[in-house]
């Protein structure tokens, strides 16, 4: 990614017209997407997310009021990814925005139509394709695995290309996954620091990122452990009490963001491992 940094300072505002989470439909035979054990964390704002709809209704008015030229740097073409895994995992990681390759666009309008068993969250009574199903069901807490680190890998194109996000991610924690001599798919969640799809770093505050915050104040109070892999200013100036917090794990290496023995201190490798185990 380029070097280019994008720094706006951007007040939040807040979701209007919310129901409370429990006053939800949800699709039958699955999870709610709403029915998060902790009280603090705020109704999902990524329910209407489809391939047609992809900005959160709260998000909505603060990337509208944006100027031309830096609306343009966003991708809205492809599904936004705030977050992959489950928020009740063992390991947290903060990273900094899903990056944003021409290649991904060959997976928004590849692949038929998957009919779902009921209404959706966001209305609809089918998936576009496998991608939306995939990316949608992540952001609705329907599958908790992390998408980029599940085999196989089913995002693919129309000539049989996995996604690019399985190779970067892959990449990260192979020898973590290693180390741990098990699938960590399950055992870690990823957090963005913006959650749409930029070529270039972007940083300012969003209404949504009040969701995910949550997950990690209350990941602080049960004193998980939690890596930071990118945007290490925004990230401390974000979530208070952070940058001092006891199971905070820093890379050595904020580009080369490898999940490693070398990327870290011998201690914090150690800590790291027996948690996933």
């Amino acid at each position: 990614m380029g070097s280019c940094l994008l720094i706006l300072q951007i007040r939040k505002t807040n979701c209007k017209n919310m129901k409370s989470p429990q006053n939800m439909e949800s699709p039958q035979n699955m999870e709610s997407p709403q029915n998060m054990e902790s009280p603090k964390i705020m109704k999902n704002p990524w329910l209407n997310i489809s391939l047609s709809d992809t900005v959160a209704n709260c998000d909505k008015s603060v990337i509208n009021s944006l100027t031309t030229a830096v609306k343009s740097k966003i991708v809205l073409d492809t599904l936004p990814e705030p977050y992959h895994g489950d928020p009740e995992a063992k390991v947290y990681l903060l990273n900094g925005n899903p990056g944003h390759s021409e290649k991904d666009l060959t997976f928004v309008g590849c692949g038929n139509a998957i009919q779902a068993a009921s209404v959706l969250p966001n209305g609809k009574n089918a998936f576009s394709n496998i991608y939306e199903k995939e990316i949608c069901e992540e952001l609705w807490h329907i599958n908790k695995e992390f998408i980029w680190l599940r085999d196989p890998e089913t995002v693919v194109n129309a000539i049989g290309e996995s996604h690019l996000g399985y190779k970067w991610w892959k990449d990260r924690v192979r020898k973590l996954k290693k180390a741990c001599g098990c699938e960590i798919s399950e055992k870690v969640f990823c957090i963005e620091c913006f959650p749409y799809h930029t070529k270039h770093k972007m940083a300012f505050d969003l209404p949504s990122g009040k969701y995910v915050d949550d997950f990690i104040y209350s990941a602080m109070e049960e004193e998980k452990v939690i890596v930071l892999m990118r945007s290490r200013r925004e990230w401390f100036a974000r979530i208070k009490g952070l940058e001092n917090y006891s199971n905070l794990i820093l890379l050595n290496s904020c580009q080369n963001v490898s999940l490693s023995p070398g990327n870290m201190t011998k201690s914090d490798w150690e800590k790291l491992v027996k948690t996933l185990k």
